[in-house]
């Protein structure tokens, strides 16, 4: 079965600081993944590693989409979305919804070309598929915080991503719009999109989503199916403090265990 991502032995440094160490992972395209790790655990760094933003030193490689060959990262991020808080808030360009998920066709904050008509109805298509096309007119700078993200997953989606890389994307949603976001991912999920999602909350990880990877001070604590990895001892190990996960309608809940 042909490779999504497929990364190699990567030492990844930020500002100085080794922040992935020797991590060995890849995904196919059958998989959806969870990254579940403390803060600092490296999860950010290894999702801006997949999306070419940072690259491995002293050999490590990281590999997409099955080629074997090294492809331009140009050509890589056409196929790869992005969504993160992060992202949300720096995006400060006044601009209606439309325009901003159109953005996403050239990789842009804000829009700096003329925009086609068929560029135009897939962007505004996009949005009609997330259930956000009632906000194409209005500015992004007066959505509230969860329609804004969505506009966000519009755009990331716009061109046919085959990948998403979700970065903690539920940070700052209110109960009711984190699952409207999550039942999004469902959607997208039936319809092919490959996910890679970063969180440390484990009732956002959706049924769709196959197989978790806990990091841990940089390195790959453990990894492998779901159904294996979401048990009280894993996830206690890799956050450093006693949990009790349980499941419930197909969903993992976890809470301090007090009694140890």
């Amino acid at each position: 079965m042909s490779f999504l991502v497929q990364i190699r032995n990567a030492d990844v440094y930020v500002g100085g600081n080794k922040i992935l160490k020797s991590l060995n992972w890849s995904m196919t395209e059958k998989e959806n993944w969870a990254v579940i790790g403390n803060n600092g655990a490296g999860k950010t760094t290894f999702m801006k590693l997949i999306f070419g933003e940072l690259i491995p030193v002293y050999g490590g490689e990281v590999r997409w989409f099955g080629d074997k060959e090294r492809i331009p990262l140009s050509e890589v991020r056409k196929k790869i979305g992005y969504v993160s808080a992060e992202y949300q808030n720096n995006y400060d360009r006044p601009a209606l919804g439309w325009e901003v998920v159109a953005s996403g066709h050239f990789s842009s904050i804000g829009l700096h070309r003329e925009v086609t008509q068929k560029q135009k109805e897939v962007a505004i298509d996009s949005m009609n598929y997330l259930g956000v096309e009632y906000l194409s007119y209005t500015p992004y700078q007066q959505m509230s915080y969860g329609e804004a993200r969505r506009v966000l997953l519009a755009r990331a989606m716009v061109h046919r991503a085959r990948l998403m890389i979700l970065d903690e994307p539920c940070t700052g949603l209110d109960i009711p719009t984190r699952e409207t976001f999550l039942e999004t991912l469902e959607k997208m999920s039936r319809r092919g999109t490959r996910m890679i999602y970063v969180t440390h909350r484990i009732e956002e990880i959706m049924p769709c989503f196959t197989h978790v990877l806990y990091l841990k001070n940089g390195k790959v604590f453990k990894q492998g199916r779901k159904e294996a990895m979401m048990n009280s001892k894993i996830l206690s190990s890799a956050l450093g403090c006693p949990v009790k996960v349980e499941k419930n309608f197909n969903r993992y809940y976890g809470a301090i265990n007090h009694k140890n």
